[in-house]
């Protein structure tokens, strides 16, 4: 792939994380566990993960909780969802690059939102200096299997589609 077609996709899959987070961020989503979101953004991060080199995957996840932290929340919760979303893009993509024998993508997915809901509440205990808030794991991993699955069975379509359709043939 050439180095302009690249910097297109990796614009192209920041801007969309950028839009699909802000979209969760501003449209009420009714569930019934307060902190609890879909996390769609994460089917950017593996559509990245199954069509980019893995430096240009942490370049979009990176890109995208900076962008959406100082346009949301603000700076101060960068450290959760940096955190969070670095871990989890790391373990999604091992696992892609070096077991998808044994995990579809909804497994991978699912993996990467346990580990993205785990830093983030390993995160908040310390910079709280509460270790009680680790009450709040089982609810969280719990979710976790729930929307992992959700985004991964959405993430498959779409790289089953892309591929079917021969987009980012050639990579």
């Amino acid at each position: 792939m050439s180095k302009h077609k690249r910097n297109a996709i990796i614009v192209i899959l920041v801007t969309n994380a950028i839009l699909i987070s802000l979209l969760e961020f501003f449209v009420f989503i009714p569930l019934p566990i307060p902190g609890i979101k879909l996390g769609l953004a994460n089917i950017i991060t593996l559509l990245a993960i199954v069509f980019l080199n893995f430096r240009y995957v942490i370049n979009v996840v990176v890109i995208r909780c900076l962008v959406v932290a100082v346009l949301t929340r603000g700076v101060l919760t960068l450290a959760f969802s940096l955190t969070g979303g670095v871990l989890s893009a790391i373990v999604m993509a091992i696992l892609y690059k070096r077991f998808r024998r044994f995990f579809s993508i909804k497994g991978i997915s699912i993996a990467g939102a346990l580990v993205h809901n785990t830093t983030q509440i390993t995160v908040a205990a310390f910079v709280l200096g509460q270790i009680v808030i680790f009450y709040y794991l089982p609810i969280l991993l719990i979710s976790a299997v729930v929307t992992g699955y959700i985004t991964g069975s959405i993430g498959e379509r779409v790289i089953d589609e892309m591929e079917e359709q021969g987009v980012l043939a050639n990579r």
